[in-house]
C-alpha cells in the first residue's frame, strides 16, 4: 500500500507539464518535484532521492534509496540502495544494489540489479544482468539478446519473448498465485438460556392466545364442540389426526398438481389454508381440552369457563413444546388430538346436512 501511495503521488505531479515552471523552484534538500527533472553527473546527491514530475532524468549516483516517479522517468547512474519507479515509459540502465521495484506501461530494464527485481508493466524489455530472483508481471514480457539472468525467472505474462542470445541461468518458471482459502469459520449455536426460553415461550402464548381468543368469540359453540368431541373421545380424534398427518404428503403432492390448471387454483388453495388454520388452531383446541379437563378435576365435574380453560391449557401446552430435544413430541401429539377433533367434528355436522338433503 505504501508503494502504491508512493507511486500515485509521484505520477500525481505530471500534470506540471502544461505550465512553464522552473523545477529548482520546489527543490527541498534532495526532494526535486517540477515538470521536468534533470540530475547530471556532476551533481552531488548526499542520501536519498526522490524526484517526480512530466519528464525525470537522474544522471547522479543515488548514495541512498531512490525514488522516482512520471511520465517519462530515465535512471541512467546507479544506485546504492532501493529503487522504486513508476511511470508511463520507465528506463533503467544503471547499477541497482538493492531491490528494485518498477511499474510502468513500457519498461526498459538494461541495467544491473544486484539483490532483485520486480516489475510490472503492460510491455517489458529486459536486456540488464539480475544476479537475484526476478519477478515480471505483464501483457508483453521480452527477454532480449544479451540478458542474464543468475536465478529463477518468475513471470505472469499473457506472452513471455525468450531471445536465443539471453541467459537463463536457472530456468522461467510461471507465477499462479495460490487461491487465498477463507478460514473456517466456526458456526457457533447461540446458548440456550433460560432468559431465551423464557422469551420465546411468553411469545408463542401469546401468539396461540389470541388466536384462541379468536376463535371463543367468534365461534363459542363451534369452539365447546371441538374440545367437548377431544376430551369424550380422544382415541378416535388421534386415529384420524393420525390419518391426516400420515397423508400430508400425498395433499401437498395433489395441491401442487392442482397449481398447475386454472381451475384447480382455488381447490389447492382452499386445502393449504385449510390445513396450515388447522395446525394452528389444533394447538389451541388440544391446549383447552386439556385446561377443561383439570379445572374439571380441580372443580369436582363442575364446567370451568372457555376462555380461562384455555388460558391454562394453552399455557401448559407452551411449556411442554419448548422442553429441549423432546418438544416436538408433545407438538405432533397436539396436532394428531387437536386435527383430529377438528376434522371429526366437521364430519359430524356436515352428515346430518348432507342426509336431509
Amino acid at each position: 500500500m505504501k508503494r502504491c501511495a508512493v507511486f500515485a503521488l509521484l505520477l500525481s505531479v505530471t500534470g506540471l507539464g502544461a505550465v512553464e515552471i522552473n523545477p529548482w523552484e520546489f527543490a527541498s534538500d534532495n526532494a526535486l518535484i517540477g515538470a521536468a527533472v534533470r540530475i547530471d553527473s556532476t551533481r552531488q546527491i548526499s542520501d536519498d532521492l526522490v524526484a517526480g514530475g512530466a519528464f525525470v532524468e537522474v544522471a547522479a549516483p543515488v548514495p541512498g534509496n531512490a525514488t522516482l516517479g512520471g511520465a517519462h522517468v530515465r535512471l541512467l547512474s546507479d544506485v546504492a540502495g532501493n529503487l522504486m519507479a513508476a511511470g508511463a515509459a520507465v528506463e533503467i540502465s544503471g547499477e541497482i544494489k538493492g531491490k528494485a521495484d518498477v511499474i510502468g506501461a513500457s519498461l526498459q530494464l538494461d541495467g544491473t540489479f544486484t539483490d532483485s527485481l520486480e516489475a510490472v508493466g503492460a510491455v517489458i524489455f529486459l536486456r540488464g544482468h539480475v544476479k537475484g530472483p526476478v519477478m515480471l508481471s505483464g501483457a508483453e514480457i521480452f527477454i532480449e539478446y544479451g540478458a542474464i539472468i543468475e536465478d529463477t525467472l518468475r513471470y505472469s505474462a499473457g506472452r513471455l519473448h525468450i531471445a536465443e542470445g539471453a541467459v537463463l541461468k536457472s530456468g522461467a518458471r510461471e507465477f499462479v498465485p495460490e487461491p487465498k482459502e477463507k478460514p473456517e469459520v466456526e458456526k457457533k449455536l447461540p446458548r440456550r438460556t433460560f432468559g431465551r426460553w423464557l422469551i420465546g415461550t411468553i411469545i408463542g402464548f401469546l401468539f396461540f392466545a389470541g388466536a384462541g381468543l379468536f376463535i371463543s368469540l367468534v365461534l363459542p359453540r363451534h369452539f365447546k364442540n371441538v374440545t367437548g368431541r377431544l376430551m369424550v373421545n380422544p382415541g378416535l380424534s388421534a386415529l384420524t389426526g393420525g390419518i391426516a398427518l400420515l397423508g400430508l404428503p400425498l395433499v401437498l403432492f395433489i395441491v401442487i398438481l392442482s397449481f398447475a390448471s386454472i381451475v384447480g387454483i382455488g381447490a389447492g388453495l382452499f386445502v393449504s389454508a385449510f390445513y396450515l388454520i388447522g395446525i394452528i388452531f389444533s394447538i389451541v383446541y388440544a391446549g383447552t381440552a386439556m385446561g377443561r379437563w383439570l379445572l374439571s378435576a380441580a372443580r369436582k365435574g363442575k364446567e370451568p369457563h372457555i376462555i380461562i380453560s384455555m388460558l391454562l391449557g394453552t399455557f401448559i401446552a407452551l411449556v411442554l413444546f419448548r422442553i429441549p430435544y423432546v418438544g416436538w413430541v408433545f407438538r405432533i401429539a397436539a396436532f394428531v388430538f387437536g386435527f383430529g377433533a377438528l376434522l371429526v367434528c366437521l364430519w359430524l355436522e356436515i352428515k346430518p346436512r348432507t342426509e336431509k338433503s
